[in-house]
């Protein structure tokens, strides 16, 4: 009898029923989630980004940061409240799976001490303001650009392009290159038979053709200079030239230095160490 009545059509067309409508809640369920993920998103952003923020002290990476954290959280909440009520839609009972968790909390707290450190420490590294979303650092290890911060881990991407994904209880201590002014600098060799004043004539006109380039308008805020004799070789003696100049722009203009350096000593026919030892070798 059960199976007579089982094999109904009605029967068939509420089971099909059934089917389509868990379905269509799912879908709707995950269309929702996902269209106020996007809408909290650019709500978030529409506040960090309003005039009251642009007219107080913030770095504009600072605020990304701090865009960033706070979307990883409205995130986990809404991903956790739509599988709550995917759950609800399969007729799983989610106030007892949710009492169980709690009961069970204490036993997983204990097995993921490095989680809960890796979450305290996100919050302290983005409160401290220690680092920020595009800023050069060197951190466990790891030297490169910073791509996000959240409370669980911070990305950084090195000069090869390799993404590090660095749990946040292992960054104890930051080197930041991009607080403050910053120190360009480059050494180079000379021979003995090279006066000195001819390399400090040589210096200033390098200083003066680097402050010269539009590219490089408003980026020095010290000249280079000689800041010492770095060492005396046994055919050469080593210089080192300094510069200060704005944050995170210390590589390129050491960069151009260098390549200026190389173009001065050949047209003014200054050796090198390497030269000279040549020389005297075949002497």
């Amino acid at each position: 009898m059960i199976d007579q009545i089982e094999d109904t059509q009605v029967v068939r067309d509420l089971m099909k029923n059934k089917i389509i409508f868990t379905l269509v809640a799912i879908a709707i369920i995950f269309i929702a989630s996902k269209l106020i993920l996007n809408i909290l998103r650019r709500l978030i952003n529409k506040l960090l980004d309003g005039k009251a923020v642009q007219k107080s002290s913030l770095n504009q990476n600072k605020v990304n940061t701090i865009s960033s954290a706070i979307y990883s959280v409205v995130r986990v909440v809404i991903i956790f409240i739509a599988i709550t009520l995917i759950l609800d839609v399969f007729g799983i009972n989610t106030s007892t799976l949710i009492a169980t968790a709690g009961v069970g909390g204490v036993a997983i707290a204990l097995g993921t001490q490095t989680v809960i450190e890796d979450f305290i420490k996100g919050i302290l590294i983005i409160v401290d303001d220690k680092i920020r979303v595009g800023e050069w650092i060197k951190v466990a290890g790891i030297e490169g650009e910073v791509e996000d911060i959240d409370f669980r881990v911070t990305k950084v991407r090195d000069f090869n392009g390799s993404l590090h994904i660095i749990p946040n209880s292992q960054i104890t201590s930051v080197q930041n290159f991009n607080r403050g002014e910053m120190i360009a600098d480059t050494t180079f060799s000379v021979s003995y038979d090279t006066p000195l004043d001819e390399i400090k004539e040589m210096v200033d006109d390098i200083s003066k053709k680097l402050l010269d380039k539009e590219e490089n308008k408003d980026l020095f805020i010290e000249r280079f200079k000689i800041f010492e004799i770095n060492s005396l070789e046994a055919f050469s003696y080593k210089v080192r030239i300094t510069a200060t100049v704005k944050d995170g722009e210390q590589w390129q203009i050491g960069r151009q230095a260098r390549e200026m350096i190389k173009y001065e000593m050949e047209k003014r026919k200054i050796k090198s160490a390497l030269v000279e030892y040549e020389e005297n070798e075949e002497i």
